[in-house]
């Protein structure tokens, strides 16, 4: 594993940590079906319509998953579309979702860490822009940090204090 994906699988594994800091701390009963704010500017286009904590770790995964195995298996030069697994939300939903969603993360790291250089450097279109298959992880990793921060938001909003950022990483991130 080349030294930027080894970085970037040690701080986007700490950064799903992080997410679950804040969901040890949210009250289970406001994970789902509970919004601080409802009105029609709280969503995200046409894919999350309605913004629960559960939906934005459903909404994450789903894409996370998505975007790994495609640039994983698609063609230098593929377009990669907007993440769509019906079947992978459902996996995440039912049930326990924080389970579900952190054997998805083990599964996805477990793919990451067999990329190779060729992998990491293939030109890939997503949303209109180039990208590298690196690029394009640094992407979903600013995709989940950009949803902690909504998270955060509903945590807060719940009158709960959010943890520190920079306490509850290690002192040496990578």
């Amino acid at each position: 594993m080349n030294a930027e994906l080894s970085r970037f699988v040690v701080l986007f594994d700490r950064l799903v940590q992080y997410t679950e800091a804040w969901l040890d701390r949210m009250d289970p009963a406001k994970l789902d079906g509970w919004m601080p704010i409802e009105n029609p500017s709280m969503r995200f286009g046409d894919r999350v319509g309605r913004i629960t904590v559960k939906g934005l770790i459903v909404h994450t995964i789903v894409g996370e998953r998505f975007w790994v195995r495609n640039i994983r298996d698609c063609v230098a030069g593929a377009e990669i579309p907007v993440p769509k697994d019906p079947q992978t939300a459902r996996r995440v939903s039912e049930g326990d979702f924080r389970a579900e969603a952190k054997r998805i993360h083990a599964e996805n790291l477990a793919a990451l860490r067999g990329f190779d250089d060729e992998m990491l450097a293939k030109p890939v279109k997503f949303v209109g822009r180039d990208w590298t298959g690196m690029g394009l992880l640094w992407g979903m990793y600013a995709h989940r940090a950009f949803h902690v921060g909504n998270i955060d938001i509903y945590l807060r909003q719940s009158d709960v204090i959010a943890p520190e950022f920079f306490e509850f990483n290690p002192a040496q991130m990578a």
